[in-house]
């Protein structure tokens, strides 16, 4: 007798196309929210590309013509100081985008949700080039920072992170809106030093999951540490970094924004383009240590 076999049933078997996607996860984005927004507001839509900040420096340097000098109460002349004030340009020049199209017949037939996950990757698209071009830019990301600690592709120790302190105690970057941003290896570098390991413990005592910003893995001397595997490369590890939230600003000018349209002299398509228009540019590039590890 004849038995019926997976090959004899192939074609009435049944299959079934699921309405849930395996997605695949991206990395967190978290430099954005931690650099300079404050001129954000000054360039809006219509605004003009470029905003230009001056730099104060007339508050250090007081005279004194008094004790010590020998001129108290002889009418001295006095020194008058020259205004030399510098000027720093941040340009909005940077068009960040991501689109899909499809042919009219072919698009009623796809899953229902399919359109919907490209709608929402097209954005996530742009958070994470923005997220990597801060770190990776070389004239104005984190990469450019020309303050270093660090060995490449080697554990980071306690004097590592003694010597980032330092570094930002003696140029006066304020000790509130510290952040250091490490890969995971980095992180995982920074839980063998026992002293860090242990501090974690008091900053779980009454928080709730929603304490934690995205990223976020704890505080490390006076820096708030973010984790991310968007870091740039180094010759064989990652490059960290450790700045101080006005080392680099940030201007979004234009906030992502959807189009849709046809195409009819290509063939025939549905057309979206999801985009953005930002610029950023390092203003106290010693506000940011490069930190090489893994």
């Amino acid at each position: 007798m004849a038995d019926l076999t997976a090959v004899t049933m192939a074609n009435v078997t049944a299959e079934v196309w699921s309405e849930k996607a395996n997605v695949t996860y991206r990395s967190n984005v978290v430099l954005e929210a931690l650099v300079n927004h404050e001129w954000e507001s000054e360039l809006s839509v219509g605004s003009g590309d470029t905003v230009n900040v001056f730099g104060f420096t007339q508050n250090n340097s007081a005279k004194n013509r008094g004790a010590g000098t020998g001129t108290f109460g002889t009418a001295a002349a006095l020194t008058f100081d020259a205004v030399t004030e510098g000027q720093t340009q941040i340009v909005v020049n940077r068009f960040y985008y991501k689109a899909d199209r499809g042919p009219f017949e072919s698009e009623p037939q796809a899953m229902r949700n399919y359109f919907n996950l490209l709608a929402r990757g097209r954005g996530e698209a742009l958070a994470l080039q923005v997220d990597e071009d801060l770190g990776d830019d070389t004239s104005n990301g984190i990469d450019a920072f020309t303050t270093t600690a660090g060995v490449d592709n080697v554990d980071l120790t306690d004097d590592v992170l003694l010597e980032i302190a330092t570094d930002h105690n003696n140029v006066n970057a304020p000790v509130t809106q510290r952040y250091g941003v490490v890969s995971p290896a980095s992180w995982a570098s920074l839980m063998k030093i026992e002293s860090v390991r242990n501090s974690q413990y008091a900053q779980t005592i009454g928080n709730m999951e929603g304490d934690r910003a995205a990223g976020r893995v704890g505080r490390i001397l006076s820096y708030d540490i973010h984790m991310s595997n968007n870091l740039p490369s180094g010759t064989s590890g990652k490059k960290n970094a450790f700045f101080h939230k006005e080392a680099i600003a940030y201007i979004g000018q234009l906030k992502p924004q959807t189009k849709e349209g046809i195409n009819i002299a290509d063939g025939g398509y549905n057309e979206r383009i999801t985009f953005m228009t930002c610029g950023f540019k390092i203003m106290k590039n010693t506000f940011g240590v490069e930190v090489a590890g893994k």
